[in-house]
């Protein structure tokens, strides 16, 4: 073979050698990039799939569950899971905001407080725990500002005249609380919360039949308040107690 047809030959056989490599890397590379584009399609898709279950379950009722659980820590994540998804649901907030409380982190739940007020103004659950955690930081004036705001939505909202009552308390006015805390029983005569704040300022304004007469008034309601209040009250007019 002469020399010429031979190099011509062997320049053929590296064209063709080159052109079978560069087509054999485009297709893995073609193939990768297939590979790839189904991963994400696939991962999003199970990321809308978990989404659309948590929906299904109710996150709210979720939420409320893992709280009364103690898991706190789940509850705020899947409040944020969720909300990333449904980020103008106020009950979320609100719960997302309940969720921070019980983890101690009451700065960051009045935010959540003020976003769910802000998508709805008739959310009183938001206006009632933003009032108890203001309360837990002993700013009891602005939370009776949000418990007065509770009991414009819903006049009847007995534990807002519960909780209005007993930061009177705390502020000293004594007059006020009792006003309060009656009216909260006269709304819900099961509220035990009302109850043992009620015979507490009795007792500390040494009102003591009246006193015996809640902790009447609330057994005949079935409600047992704290043990301690009413051996402290025995113990300052036991006289009272056996009538």
């Amino acid at each position: 073979m002469p020399v010429k047809i031979k190099s011509l030959w062997y320049f053929c056989m590296v064209v063709i050698t080159a052109g079978f490599l560069v087509l054999a890397v485009q297709s893995e590379m073609d193939k990768a990039r297939e590979q790839a584009e189904a991963a994400s399609q696939s991962a999003a898709e199970k990321q809308k799939e978990s989404a659309e279950k948590i929906v299904k379950v109710n996150p709210i009722k979720k939420i409320r569950e893992l709280n009364a659980l103690g898991k706190y820590q789940e509850a705020v994540d899947l409040a944020r899971q969720v909300a990333e998804k449904f980020p103008g649901h106020a009950k979320l907030q609100t719960w997302w905001g309940i969720s921070l409380v019980k983890l101690g982190k009451r700065a960051e739940a009045i935010d959540h407080f003020i976003l769910a007020s802000e998508k709805d103004s008739t959310d009183e659950k938001a206006h009632l725990y933003w009032g108890l955690t203001l309360a837990m930081d002993e700013k009891f004036a602005d939370a009776i500002a949000h418990y007065k705001t509770v009991l414009e939505i819903n006049p009847e909202h007995s534990n807002a005249y519960a909780y209005w009552g007993t930061s009177l308390s705390a502020m000293g006015k004594m007059e006020g609380a009792v006003a309060k805390l009656e009216e909260s029983l006269t709304l819900n005569r099961f509220n035990r919360h009302a109850y043992e704040i009620l015979i507490d300022v009795l007792y500390q304004r040494q009102q003591y039949e009246r006193a015996w007469e809640m902790v009447r008034r609330a057994r005949a309601a079935n409600v047992a308040p704290k043990q301690s209040s009413i051996d402290r009250l025995a113990k300052a007019s036991p006289e009272s107690a056996q009538k």
